[in-house]
């Protein structure tokens, strides 16, 4: 039986019926796919009040905005203003939730059973860093058009339109652009209907804390907590810390690690004629790759070129957009002498993270030592710890099989080949690039039984395929028992057989 949460919830939500978050919840200890944690009960206690409240709320559709009655204002002072309604009066929603607690213990999993169970189109899950430069984007394409005066309600009705309900994922305010408009933006979504669910590492009140302006800021503080349950999950457990580690985090810096890290990208990238630098538009501008591969979607950069030089979150995301495996090699350990490079070290993990990027990196340290405790501001020793037990969880099998699901689409559908008579060697090569999942240059049944599932499913539909079928199938076609992982060479021998196999399943339809 698997272990893995995303494969689990992915079969619990596969039919039309859904049950609420404490029924999937209760499912899933039920299997063994969670263990049961009190605290994590006692959120959804509040979780499944708001998943009842919302099957009952109409949302309103917002009203059109009116950029006449702007026409004369300043953006900046509307967006710093006293936060009166632009709106006419809506009814209230229903109270959202504000799930803050320390790294690992379990908010994103509950937001996601939350949002998986909420059957409306009208709905977002979205990291609150994209959030915001999506807002920014906005309001940058309302200077460059015709419309002219205060920017937030046509950015609120754009919002709504899209979803009355936003997930937000690592609720977390640093910069001083998003603080000034995030009070008068929030009052009118809220304004509008929308409800919220946030999942944080900190309480509202530590919000940006002694940040510039911070009072311009408080008021949102204040109407958060009016509009949001406030929830500490207190679980003493870092479930991302539980995983077996694979060999993608390599410490330290010496010849070993830089040989067998230049090997792996050899490996990954050997089925592409053109590994060259590469060039990313982005939003008016472009971000050079030293080295990498559009076929394979894989890229290699050093620390020094992603954190040592002025690039920001949009720098990141167009990266993970583009790639779903990064090589980020020598690290260095760092101090809050080089804030700078910290804080960009913790965006880039957030995004790589976020994205489901499969991440390579050689390092001077342990996660847990890259940055050393030297006094001086808290703030980033406090957001390092969410780094620290990220790095450690993308090294996780399950981290690296929920990536491998953005790789399978990389080279485009990377499975196609098996309905062909003839399968090249490279096409081999890029299925088990992608299926060993923990690029450890051998292939479980684990990994094995992940390949049957979406091959059967690629041929016959999604059909759950029985565990001991898909180990008779591993033993006839590698000639190998169930404990004994298989090399490329005997992976590649074995391979049409393999694929034989899933060809002549025959599922069992209702």
């Amino acid at each position: 039986m698997r272990t893995c949460r995303l494969w689990s919830l992915r079969r619990l939500f596969s039919t039309r019926n859904r049950d609420s978050p404490q029924a999937v919840y209760d499912k899933m200890v039920a299997r063994g796919d969670l263990k049961d944690d009190r605290s994590q009960r006692d959120a959804l206690v509040h979780i499944e009040e708001l998943y009842n409240a919302i099957q009952t709320y109409q949302p309103p559709a917002p009203s059109p905005s009116d950029s006449s009655e702007s026409q004369g204002s300043d953006w900046m002072s509307s967006i710093l203003g006293s936060g009166t309604n632009m709106f006419s009066s809506r009814p209230d929603p229903p109270r959202g939730i504000y799930l803050w607690g320390g790294v690992g213990c379990g908010k994103t999993m509950l937001m996601d059973m939350f949002y998986k169970c909420v059957d409306t189109p009208l709905k977002r899950r979205v990291h609150f860093h994209s959030f915001m430069l999506q807002l920014h984007r906005r309001m940058h394409a309302l200077r460059s058009s015709d419309i002219k005066g205060d920017p937030i309600p046509h950015i609120t009705k754009e919002i709504i339109n899209e979803g009355w309900l936003l997930c937000f994922d690592e609720f977390q305010v640093t910069d001083i652009a998003d603080a000034l408009v995030m009070r008068r933006l929030f009052d009118s979504l809220w304004s509008q209907g929308l409800v919220v669910l946030a999942t944080s590492n900190r309480p509202p009140d530590d919000l940006y804390y002694n940040g510039i302006q911070r009072d311009l800021f408080v008021p949102f503080i204040h109407e958060c907590k009016e509009r949001c349950t406030v929830h500490h999950l207190l679980s003493p457990t870092d479930y991302r810390l539980m995983g077996t580690q694979a060999a993608v985090y390599n410490t330290p810096l010496n010849d070993q690690t830089t040989v067998y890290v230049s090997k792996l990208f050899d490996r990954l990238t050997k089925t592409d004629k053109k590994v060259s630098p590469k060039t990313i538009h982005l939003n008016g501008r472009t971000l050079q790759v030293p080295m990498g591969s559009f076929r394979n979607g894989v890229a290699r950069f050093t620390f020094q070129e992603l954190c040592a030089m002025p690039k920001g979150a949009e720098d990141f995301l167009g990266i993970c957009e583009q790639f779903h495996t990064v090589f980020v090699v020598d690290v260095p350990t760092l101090t809050r002498n080089e804030v700078n490079q910290v804080r960009r070290f913790i965006t880039l993990v957030d995004a790589l993270y976020e994205n489901r990027v499969r991440a390579i990196f050689t390092a001077m340290a342990p996660p847990h030592e890259i940055l050393l405790s030297d006094g001086g501001p808290e703030d980033e020793m406090f957001a390092f710890d969410r780094t620290v037990s990220r790095l450690t969880e993308m090294q996780s099998l399950e981290y690296l099989r929920k990536a491998g699901c953005r790789a399978k689409k990389t080279p485009p559908d990377v499975l196609e080949c098996i309905r062909e008579v003839q399968i090249s060697e490279d096409q081999i090569a890029d299925i088990w690039d992608v299926y060993d999942a923990d690029l450890n240059g051998e292939l479980s049944i684990l990994e094995f039984e992940e390949l049957v599932d979406d091959s059967v499913n690629l041929l016959h539909g999604h059909y759950p395929i029985p565990g001991e079928m898909i180990q008779e199938g591993y033993s006839t076609a590698f000639n190998a028992m169930r404990d004994e992982a298989i090399s490329y060479e005997k992976f590649k021998a074995g391979f049409h057989g393999a694929v034989d196999f899933v060809k002549n399943y025959k599922p069992l339809r209702n």
